[in-house]
């Protein structure tokens, strides 16, 4: 016992260099070491005599490693719950259908030309020309029934156009 308080000191440099070696992170590297040299002296007993010290204490350290290196594979941290939580779940489903189906309703109950250029042009992405052209009907007339489509269907569900709630 009294050759491990009496030596452990000596070894601390090459236990250092050896942790950081198996731990490559100065912390890391400097916690494996205390607990080395606690192990050391809580287990001096265990010690021969005249055998080699610094195996001894190589093997200690090495076998920390090892443990703490199987201990994270096992249970590995989680660095911030929120992200861990965030990453296995998933949203609901339901706002996003119901949203759907009020739309759906909504669009259903409005004018069939009205119908027609929100689906032309909001759905299918066509230009007011292109809903003009389609149709056989003046442009400015394309403008102002799809402006009218748009406000009845945000009235009906609800809901505000994103322009409208930036400022809100």
């Amino acid at each position: 016992m009294n050759d491990v308080r009496k030596n452990l000191e000596r070894h601390l440099p090459a236990l250092q260099r050896y942790a950081m070696s198996l731990a490559c992170d100065p912390a890391a590297a400097q916690d494996l070491v205390q607990e080395c040299a606690m192990r050391a002296l809580a287990k001096a007993n265990l010690y021969k005599p005249g055998t080699n010290l610094r195996a001894w204490l190589f093997t200690i350290l090495h076998n920390l490693h090892v443990s703490e290196a199987r201990r994270r594979q096992r249970w590995p941290a989680a660095k911030d719950p929120d992200l861990v939580i965030e990453r296995i779940s998933t949203p609901a489903p339901q706002p996003a259908a119901v949203m759907l189906n009020d739309v759906g309703d909504a669009i259903s109950e409005l004018p069939r030309q009205q119908q027609r250029l929100l689906m032309s042009i909001g759905v299918e992405g066509k230009s007011y020309d292109e809903a003009s052209d389609e149709f056989g009907i003046p442009l400015g007339t394309v403008k102002s029934g799809y402006a009218r489509a748009r406000k009845a269907l945000a009235e009906r569900v609800s809901w505000r156009p994103a322009a409208q709630t930036r400022g809100a």
